[in-house]
Parts: structure tokens; C-alpha cells; sequence
């Protein structure tokens, strides 16, 4: 019993370590809203934006970068504090309260990311709404053939 108990710790630590990578890639340097220019380009393209609608959009994506900055930054200090951290013995306690403060930064980071749509989604007209949520669904399509795709193993055809 114990060595499942400590199997399914592990899975957690690196569930949460992953999702915390997952969370510095997509939130900043280069991710998703890391770029805010070329989000807020293909927005204008993709949605008609307005010259207003592009000013609102870019102050919105603004803020949003000051807020996720730092739960970013605190991310990567726990995530490099507890691989210092490691000699080798199993903390339960240790390991649970690092899972925490990992899952509640994420929890931070989802929601300000929901704001953010929120914010941008007023300020888009009905049509533009209903283009945007048009173009959401196709992406998860594609994303999910895409890896569907992956996720197949290659055919190989006998030599002849």
C-alpha cells in the first residue's frame, strides 16, 4: 500500500510540474497572450476589428500581462526552489504543499485568463462574437484531429 500511496504522489508532483510548464509556455514568453501583437493581429484580420476596438483589445491584453506577470514569475520560483530542494527522501507533507501552491497560482491563472476573454469579448460587436466563437470551435477541431493524428501509430509498409 504504501508504494502505491508514493506511485500516485509522484504522479501528482509531476502532473503539477508539468501543468506549471504548461502554464509558463502559454501564459508568457512566446505563448499565447506572450505575444500580444500578433494575437491582437489576427484578431483584427480574422474579426474586422475597428481602429477603437484594436486600442480597447491591446489595453486589455496590457493589463492582463501585468497581472499573470507575477504568478508567471511565482511559478517558476516554487517550480526552482523544490527541484533545489530535492536530496533524495520522500516529504509527503513537503510534496502535498508544494501541489498546492502550484494548483492555486494555476487556478489564479485561469481565472485572469477568463476575465481577459470576458473583457475582449465585450468589446466586440454580436457578428464579431459569433465569428470569434466560430473560429474557437474550428481551432478545437483541428487541435483535436491534430492530435488524434499523433496520437496513431505510424504504418509501416513491408519492404519489397
Amino acid at each position: 500500500m504504501h508504494k502505491k500511496f508514493f506511485i500516485v504522489i509522484a504522479i501528482v508532483l509531476a502532473s503539477a510540474a508539468g501543468l506549471a510548464t504548461a502554464a509558463t509556455q502559454r501564459y508568457g514568453g512566446g505563448g499565447r497572450f506572450g505575444r500580444h501583437g500578433g494575437m491582437l493581429k489576427r484578431m483584427t484580420r480574422e474579426l474586422n476589428l475597428t481602429e477603437a476596438q484594436q486600442t480597447q483589445i491591446k489595453s486589455i491584453m496590457m493589463a492582463e500581462k501585468e497581472k499573470v506577470q507575477p504568478l508567471r514569475q511565482q511559478l517558476r520560483q516554487n517550480e526552482q526552489a523544490e527541484n533545489n530542494a530535492i536530496n533524495g527522501t520522500f516529504d509527503q507533507a513537503h510534496a502535498l504543499a508544494f501541489a498546492g501552491k502550484q494548483s492555486q497560482i494555476m487556478n489564479d491563472l485561469i481565472v485572469e485568463k477568463e476575465r481577459t476573454k470576458s473583457q475582449i469579448y465585450a468589446v466586440l460587436t454580436p457578428d464579431q462574437r459569433q465569428k470569434a466563437q466560430q473560429l474557437m470551435q474550428e481551432h478545437k477541431q483541428s487541435w483535436g484531429q491534430h492530435r488524434h493524428k499523433k496520437s496513431q501509430p505510424t504504418q509501416q509498409t513491408p519492404e519489397q
